[in-house]
């Protein structure tokens, strides 16, 4: 069964006026009762089920290996790419991804969707703030363990940017701070993010997506203590920057796709291995790349929303992107038991509003990260009482 979902519910569903659980080809309802299952057209979004025309009559040897013929959440594309230029001077174990191995590589599943999300029921401005602290705490456990609900914990493995180990001692120092060295503290938090945006705006966009995301966690740590812990002026100089981050956010979703298809080598994304020796290695290190950025997107777009909504007391949707839910799939410890868990079960790979089919099964089935999304999309009431009717 497919993963896929739709923001519709089915014809039969709507007609019945009953609850649809929007899952494709086919909803539970409908799959239950034997019926042929029908959603209305709808406008392009990046939910939509995709197809590719990849030769199969050649697949890759190397590729065997990774058994994904099981898989549930396959993706695929209207047209073949062109095959790119491998420079001979680059030792490479790129691979030929088909649809059932690049389901979180194809280009629509990076794109923004700019559906409006309504607010959940019983919604207050003390949600932001709690959300705020969240995700505080979130980066609180990435300086003391090394990685976090967003930071995947091989990321950086095989190299840890300057840029980012900066970050991360400022904002240990940050976490330890006393009232005589707040204001020390401060003036390096917002000295650090200055010469960040200067470097990057010299050298524009990095070839390799895992320094650009390096520099994006780094500015995203700053940008937490100047806008909601800083003084007037580090408040000030926070909100200047603001749009640096959602534009270097953009441009790397923007280029992720093409950029881990075309490099998936050690070389080019070098996440937990120097020498990866497998193309499962290299499938697996592409996606903690690629669900690292599509969770860092969401986290930064929701501090934004957050500070302005704080801030203004109303604030726009800035959008969802697809990511994955299933508890224990970011946990994988190695590339062999993520490649199992992918083909053995639906990896629930969708945006924010998707996440209300997550309601249906049970909370131990949801990882940490789709559950504060589905808190913060369908409200904590909801959320809390979706909790208690297991545990209960």
């Amino acid at each position: 069964m497919s993963s896929t979902g739709t923001v519709r519910s089915c014809i039969r569903c709507h007609e019945a006026k009953r609850k649809c659980d929007r899952v494709t080809p086919s909803c539970r309802l409908c799959r239950r009762k034997k019926l042929e299952c029908i959603y209305p057209s709808r406008r392009p979004s990046n939910f939509v089920p995709i197809e590719t025309a990849y030769d199969a009559s050649s697949p890759p040897p190397e590729f065997n290996m990774l058994d994904f013929e099981a898989m549930s959440n396959e993706l695929t594309i209207t047209s073949t790419p062109p095959e790119p230029a491998q420079d001979p001077a680059i030792p490479s174990l790129a691979i030929t991804l088909d649809a059932r191995g690049s389901w979180f590589l194809a280009p629509e599943t990076f794109t923004v969707d700019h559906t409006p999300m309504p607010l959940p029921p019983n919604f207050k401005l003390s949600d932001l703030k709690d959300f705020v602290r969240l995700i505080e705490r979130w980066l609180a456990t990435w300086i003391t363990t090394g990685s976090n609900t967003f930071i995947h914990a091989h990321l950086y493995e095989g190299t840890f940017p300057s840029c980012l180990q900066i970050a991360f001692a400022t904002f240990s120092a940050y976490l330890n701070r006393t009232p005589t060295t707040t204001a020390m503290i401060l003036r390096a938090v917002n000295d650090q993010a200055t010469a960040l945006i200067s470097a990057s705006n010299e050298g524009g966009t990095s070839c390799k997506l895992l320094i650009d995301l390096a520099r994006i966690h780094a500015l995203l740590a700053y940008q937490i203590i100047g806008l909601f812990d800083g003084d007037i002026r580090s408040r000030h100089l926070a909100e200047k920057r603001a749009p640096h981050l959602s534009k270097a956010l953009d441009r790397a979703l923007e280029n992720a796709s093409a950029t881990l298809t075309r490099h998936l080598s050690a070389n080019d994304v070098t996440v937990s291995l120097a020498n990866p020796t497998s193309p499962t290695e290299l499938l697996w290190q592409s996606w903690i790349v690629s669900e690292s950025l599509r969770r860092t997107w969401l986290v930064a777009q929701g501090i934004s929303a957050s500070y302005d909504g704080l801030k203004l007391g109303w604030a726009p949707c800035k959008g969802d992107v697809m990511f994955t839910t299933r508890e224990g799939l970011w946990a994988a410890s190695e590339a062999s038991l993520w490649t199992r868990m992918c083909a053995d079960g639906d990896v629930h790979f969708g945006g924010r509003f998707l996440t209300e089919c997550l309601f249906d099964g049970a909370p131990e089935g949801v990882d940490e990260f789709g559950k504060a999304m589905m808190e913060a999309v369908f409200g904590r009431e909801r959320f809390v009482e979706w909790l208690c009717s297991t545990h209960c």
